[in-house]
């Protein structure tokens, strides 16, 4: 199919809230593409500041020679490094999904129907994989646990600052043995969570405990567990903290078999229109 038909092919998919099923009939279509997302790290980033520390994290990876994908919530969301991906890929990767899609239908009619976000989610993950990407950045702002984003194992989970109840379900999301960034939060939310990894034996990279990025001369200094890493320069429209969470997140992916230097951070963070001293 050609891009403009996998368009309407997803506006033809009823746009409902995702169910109990919605994350099984993901999968299941994943399953008979032989399951695409195998052949990539996948992060899952959770909370309302999810789009801004995947920006950081996906600029240093590109930086570090990785390219990476992001996958927010609709089609026009959907990017290969800071681009949208291409009507070619549209076309190629939504005529594969779609097929799914309808054997889906013939083959599990217990399941139901797709919806449309499951029906972009499973293009997306598609498309990724024929792209050739590294890393797949998953976003859920809101956290919810019925979203068919969650339908792939992440080889890493960045949970941004939340309390209370979106605190519960984004740890509830970690499966077992998966490495967790935690962004910085107040004391109180940063000690619950805190208590519940302890608890668990979650291996965690803790925001305010592990790593922080403070003001140094006019720069900010990236500390990771109170050591100097690098010193980067500011980015207008980002906090210290997404700065920071979005380094975390890429030195973690690291861990998972990606080479990261120290001067790939700074280029990445520059990439991203960091501002020098003095200008």
């Amino acid at each position: 199919m050609e891009a403009p038909l996998v368009r309407a092919y997803l506006e033809a998919l009823p746009d409902v809230a995702p169910d109990e099923r919605s994350i099984q009939r993901v999968r299941t279509c994943l399953a008979s593409l032989q399951t695409p997302d195998v052949r990539y790290l996948v992060a899952a980033l959770l909370g309302p500041r999810s789009a801004a520390v995947a920006r950081v994290a996906g600029a240093i990876l590109h930086a570090a020679g990785a390219p990476t994908a992001t996958l927010g919530r609709s089609l026009g969301d959907l990017r290969l490094g800071d681009v949208p991906i291409d009507e070619g890929l549209i076309g190629k990767a939504g005529t594969i999904s779609a097929s799914a899609g309808y054997q889906l239908a013939y083959s599990a009619p217990e399941l139901g129907e797709l919806s449309r976000r499951e029906g972009v989610v499973i293009l997306a993950l598609t498309a990724f994989a024929e792209a050739s990407q590294r890393v797949a950045l998953l976003l859920d702002p809101p956290v919810d646990p019925s979203d068919p984003v969650h339908a792939p194992r992440p080889d890493l989970v960045v949970i941004g600052p939340l309390d209370g109840p979106g605190l519960d379900r984004a740890l509830d999301l970690v499966p077992k043995g998966c490495p967790l960034v935690i962004a910085p939060m107040p004391e109180a939310a940063r000690e619950s969570a805190e208590e519940r990894i302890t608890k668990a034996g979650m291996p965690a990279l803790v925001g305010g405990r592990d790593y922080a990025v403070v003001g140094r001369d006019g720069q900010l200094e990236v500390l990771v567990r109170g050591e100097p890493y690098v010193r980067v320069d500011a980015v207008p429209d980002l906090s210290l903290d997404e700065i920071a969470t979005g380094i975390a997140a890429a030195l973690a992916l690291g861990a998972l078999g990606i080479r990261m230097r120290e001067d790939w951070v700074v280029a990445g963070i520059a990439a991203l229109g960091a501002v020098p001293v003095g200008s």
